[in-house]
């Protein structure tokens, strides 16, 4: 699982579950709040598994991004020798081999 600490996250489904209370004489259904606690760690359990999947999700679109950022580097910088070319051997150029666009 992913480190939710650097989301500000403390609190895993597994902390939730394990977390017990003080038994008082009045107080709230012991029922209601497991029931509810079980769907609290339902949604943290789904969240956690959201955030991997998105960080996941995230690393495959930076590198797509960084294999376009290079064929464009790539690209420019052939278009920029290229216009360098055309400046020092002129028309001449033409002539040792044509333009790629």
């Amino acid at each position: 699982m992913s480190e939710l600490s650097q989301y500000g996250i403390q609190l895993t489904a597994q902390i939730i579950h394990a977390k017990q209370f003080e038994k008082k004489m009045r107080g709230y259904s012991q029922e209601q709040v497991d029931e509810f606690l079980d769907e609290i760690i339902k949604d943290y359990s789904r969240m956690q598994e959201l955030i991997v999947k998105f960080e996941a999700d995230l690393a495959n679109i930076h590198m797509e991004l960084m294999k376009d950022k290079e064929a464009f580097d790539y690209f420019m910088i052939k278009r920029r020798l290229e216009d360098l070319e055309q400046r020092v051997f002129g028309e001449k150029r033409e002539t040792l081999r044509p333009r790629v666009f």
